[in-house]
């Protein structure tokens, strides 16, 4: 009797010895991150050189049916989406289909108003086209999924808005402008955006486990989105209104910390587009008065947002819905955080958190922890 308690006490205390090596800094800080912030559930991932070096699951993916977040969870991405469009139009400029200066107009034609015509591509690429922050009427998104908000009625609506300021003269962040870079790959591949993104990154990438966005569609292991609304959770998720959306290149995204992974090995690899197609997508972006363009602290490439933190370049996009995606690109360091927990809509009383601002913590202490490691 006496053996076989102190047997199994030994091996309790093994596995508590396991767990306790395994709970580390990272953990620490998400678990009190997420209960200070209401957080529902997340997934995590540090990849260093392509080699997973941490990954960690938090919470509930459902919390109605009390489903565990897991690695194979799939999120909703927003805005973490606008880079995987912004890489199919480098792809595109690439075959020498697409001309990064060349005018909106002439892709599109008559359906861009004269007010318009001098936008380039360039320009909605880094938001500075003077294009409106979004474009769509709002009564026409929550149609049943059958009844779609076509491109032709949205770049309609669109044009009828005036610009904002002129191209070139100021960031202003614009979904309407990664619908227009959608809308655009539709014009010059004569396929659907939802078609040339599965084939020219999901594909090219093995991101199997990603998808755009349709209402009828079974999603194993999707995660539910939520938000606090005057302190209670709520249902929140973008596909009750953008299913709706054709060529929906700035939102329209659900993935796993995985395949982001992979969208993000096979960028650095070359595999997608080329390592100078990079290059441009990472440059800086000036303004007309040779000032750099960008939010806060951070500045604005092509689809990407670059930050300088304690000396490294760090490239970066955050999500509505409590997202973000972060790589170091000289140290191929990657830090992919993914939650259900959206930013609603202000005027109800909804409440997010301000995920680019935690992803840049997680930055730092991945760099401080994984970065001079030689894998």
């Amino acid at each position: 009797m006496n053996k076989r308690f102190f047997l199994l006490l030994t091996l309790q205390l093994i596995f508590v010895s396991v767990f306790a090596q395994k709970a580390d800094e990272f953990d620490s800080y998400i678990k009190s991150f997420m209960k200070n912030d209401s957080v529902p559930g997340a997934s995590f991932l540090v990849v260093k050189k392509g080699k997973i070096v941490k990954s960690g699951v938090y919470g509930y993916s459902n919390l109605e049916l009390k489903v565990e977040a897991k690695q194979e969870s799939v999120w909703e991405l927003a805005s973490v989406s606008k880079p995987i469009t912004a890489t199919c139009i480098m792809k595109l400029v690439e075959e020498g289909k697409i001309n990064l200066d060349s005018s909106i107009y002439f892709y599109l034609g008559d359906a861009v108003t004269e007010k318009y015509r001098s936008v380039t591509i360039r320009q909605i690429m880094s938001h500075t086209g003077s294009i409106p922050s979004d474009h769509f009427v709002y009564t026409k998104l929550y149609a049943p999924t059958p009844i779609r908000y076509t491109v032709k009625e949205q770049l309609n609506d669109l044009f009828k808005l005036a610009p904002v300021g002129k191209p070139g003269g100021q960031f202003l962040y614009s979904n309407a402008s990664f619908f227009l870079q959608a809308a655009i790959i539709e014009k010059v591949t004569s396929i659907s955006f939802k078609d040339f993104v599965q084939q020219t990154i999901f594909e090219k990438a093995g991101m199997n486990h990603t998808y755009c966005m349709n209402g009828d569609s079974l999603i194993y292991n999707r995660s539910q989105v939520y938000t606090k609304r005057k302190g209670v959770w709520v249902r929140f998720s973008l596909e009750t209104s953008l299913q709706a959306l054709d060529a929906n290149g700035f939102g329209g995204l659900m993935s796993t910390t995985n395949d982001l992974n992979l969208f993000i090995q096979a960028l650095l690899a070359g595999k997608l587009i080329s390592n100078e197609s990079l290059k441009q997508m990472l440059t800086i972006t000036k303004l007309n008065d040779g000032t750099e363009a960008g939010p806060r602290s951070s500045k604005i490439g092509l689809g990407w947002f670059i930050k300088d933190i304690d000396g490294k370049t760090c490239v970066s996009h955050s999500g509505h819905t409590g997202t973000v995606l972060l790589f170091y690109p000289k140290e191929e360091l990657t830090i992919v955080f993914l939650s259900n927990l959206s930013a609603g809509i202000s005027m109800l009383g909804d409440k997010g958190f301000r995920v680019g601002d935690m992803g840049f913590v997680l930055a730092r202490m991945a760099m401080k922890k994984y970065g001079d490691q030689q894998q």
